[in-house]
């Protein structure tokens, strides 16, 4: 706690007075990949393996309405991400996400963006019960009650960003929320790669943009593997 400013240690004991499960910045198992970030939450609340924060972890994101390519890409990767010994990080959401969670088969780490308590879809409690009952950790930074929101999807990103010491893009458009997720990990000084995909297919035109700003090229789970977990 010494290391915390005085404004910061304010918000992070005021944690104490919620309901459920939260982890404190100033824990010992608090993730050391978010310590010093800026921006970066006060306390997570959780639900499962909090052992996993200790793990080096792959963020694997992309977008809902994938291609079967970018499924399988996903599978591939988290699956080599989990033979390494990492963990893989999203944000338990369709497409893309559940892919990485399914295939991680545990080893996986879920950021919401909504409070723990608050009501979801079926597909996702379904997918959430999953990743609980395969050892796999549920984060959130918000209240228990905090329902989803256009606002709440854009912050969760940075704390999926922060966990993980590199971001693979799998499969995006434009306007998608992994771009947010893979900016945010630039702004990091993370490392960020993307697939490129096909330069006529609208699902991975974001890819290209992320290319274009700098991202590396996806090149298959080697490109990943031997910088990042090991």
């Amino acid at each position: 706690m010494a290391a915390l400013s005085a404004l910061l240690r304010a918000r992070v004991e005021a944690v104490g007075a919620w309901s459920g499960c939260w982890l404190r910045a100033d824990a010992p198992e608090w993730p050391v990949p978010l310590r010093g970030l800026p921006g970066a939450p006060v306390a997570l609340a959780y639900e499962g393996n909090l052992g996993l924060l200790a793990a080096p972890a792959v963020a694997i994101v992309g977008t809902r309405r994938c291609t079967a390519t970018g499924r399988r890409l996903a599978r591939e990767l988290a699956r080599a991400v989990v033979q390494a010994g990492g963990v893989v990080v999203s944000g338990l959401a369709a497409g893309i996400d559940a892919e990485g969670h399914i295939a991680a088969a545990g080893r996986t780490i879920a950021v919401l963006g909504q409070g723990l308590d608050s009501p979801m879809a079926g597909w996702q409690a379904r997918l959430r019960e999953r990743v609980l009952a395969e050892g796999g950790l549920v984060l959130s930074e918000y209240p228990p009650a905090q329902p989803a929101a256009a606002w709440t999807f854009p912050r969760r990103n940075r704390i999926i960003a922060g966990l993980a010491c590199t971001t693979v893009v799998m499969e995006a458009g434009h306007r998608s929320g992994a771009k947010i997720t893979a900016h945010n990990a630039a702004e990091y000084g993370r490392r960020v790669l993307a697939v490129p995909g096909l330069p006529d297919c609208e699902s991975f035109a974001g890819c290209l943009d992320l290319i274009e700003e700098g991202a590396e090229v996806y090149r298959g789970v080697g490109s990943v593997l031997l910088a990042a977990v090991r």
